[in-house]
């Protein structure tokens, strides 16, 4: 480790001199628009600095991502940061508007601070300092993406990237917010809905119709006790299951109801499958003829690419041996002199497609608190920015060492 202290240092040095510069992109990011299926102007924005500070090629792929090269070497390294965002919120909630790139106090807030504008800021300017610091003469190329529509189906874009744009990483690095915590995993997700039928009727005679809701209710009571039931892995935790959302055919609130769709919410963790979950939910939905399916996605890019998949996201787990995982925490060791936490992520990432289908080594690292996203109050802290920056700078480097 000693041998990359003298160079840890010229990357702290480097990030902090383009500190006010990064804080600059990050506001003007967060001010762009970019709610999912809307990110035109924040990809035009993104491709445009990446091509300002001199990254080796820029383009934007068909379904909408921004990609930037770095690099040219052997050791194919993605960087994956989502850029489009949630809704905004109420402005009244957060007390201003949540869209302007707020600087107070050493941080910066709005929507997209650290989820997930912020890491990919970060990994941007990572790309500069890299350039600028001669790292990118070494043996590997680096590809920062911004990558669109993860908010509503995660792995859906970067999977694009690699099985039809032809980017082929040895490594990748997914961009989120982890309070700076190295993460080698998290647990799966999936949608399901049950349709649930009945015999729709006039409410004044119930005993005539055959009400699906109430056949519904004892289904969603059931799943509920479900989660007792549930498989626990030692690392990622237990697998969970909630029904979200009721929807009933009626034509009127005087009218029995002669179907209900329930949908469901089901969180995976290591050795659930989706046969698995089907098969437990079947068993509860059957005595009352409910259909159960797993759910699609469809929905166009805001380049209007289609490219439909279905709802499962599997959990994913990187063993903490891993070449990937120690090269990560050798780079936090030499930047910040103290060791590194390595853990787990409590949401859902691009890494179940990177690492939960196509089995490429994935490593989860960024700046920001999980607890603020998707929140009013979001926001993220310039010394994390900066911290993170400089790691993704390094992390290359330790990458190809290793």
């Amino acid at each position: 480790m000693t041998d990359y202290k003298d160079l840890a240092q010229k990357v702290n040095e480097q990030v902090e001199n383009y500190s006010e510069e990064l804080v600059d992109f990050l506001r003007n990011f967060i001010a762009a628009e970019s709610v999912t299926g809307n990110e035109a102007q924040a990809a035009r924005l993104l491709a445009e600095e990446m091509r300002r500070i001199g990254f080796d090629e820029v383009s934007v792929d068909q379904i909408g991502n921004v990609v930037g090269r770095v690099g040219s070497g052997k050791t194919v390294i993605l960087y994956d940061a989502h850029m489009d965002t949630v809704g905004p919120g109420d402005p009244a909630v957060w007390g201003f508007d949540p869209i302007k790139g707020k600087h107070e106090d050493g941080y910066i807030y709005g929507r997209g601070a650290c989820d997930d504008k912020g890491p990919l800021a970060a990994m941007v300017y990572a790309g500069r300092a890299i350039k600028d610091l001669g790292l990118d003469k070494e043996d590997f190329t680096l590809y920062v993406v911004g990558i669109t529509g993860e908010e509503e189906c995660e792995g859906l874009a970067v999977a694009h990237l690699i099985e039809t744009e032809g980017i082929k990483p040895d490594y990748v690095v997914i961009g989120e917010a982890s309070e700076l915590r190295i993460c080698r995993g998290h647990r799966g997700r999936a949608l399901y809905q049950i349709t649930v039928p009945g015999r729709a009727g006039h409410a004044s005679a119930p005993h005539l119709s055959d009400n699906s809701l109430y056949k519904a209710a004892r289904i969603v009571s059931k799943i509920e006790d479900l989660n007792e039931q549930l498989m626990e892995d030692s690392f990622l935790g237990k697998g969970t299951i909630a029904a979200t959302k009721v929807e009933v055919k009626s034509n009127s609130i005087n009218t029995i109801p002669g179907e209900t769709v329930v949908f469901i919410d089901r969180r995976l963790t290591a050795g659930e499958t989706n046969d698995l979950a089907l098969q437990q939910l079947e068993e509860i939905a059957n005595p009352y003829e409910g259909k159960v399916e797993l759910m699609y996605f469809d929905s166009p890019s805001y380049t209007g690419y289609v490219k439909e998949a279905e709802e499962f996201f599997p959990a994913w787990v990187l063993e903490e041996e891993h070449s990937l995982i120690q090269s990560g925490a050798q780079a936090f060791e030499a930047l910040f002199n103290e060791k590194a936490v390595i853990d787990k992520w409590g949401f859902s990432t691009d890494g179940t497609y990177t690492m939960g289908r196509a089995g490429i080594p994935t490593l989860g690292f960024g700046p920001g608190e999980g607890v603020l996203c998707h929140c009013e109050g979001e926001r993220i802290s310039v010394s994390d920015l900066k911290k993170a920056s400089a790691f993704y700078t390094l992390l290359p480097k330790m990458i190809t060492k290793n």
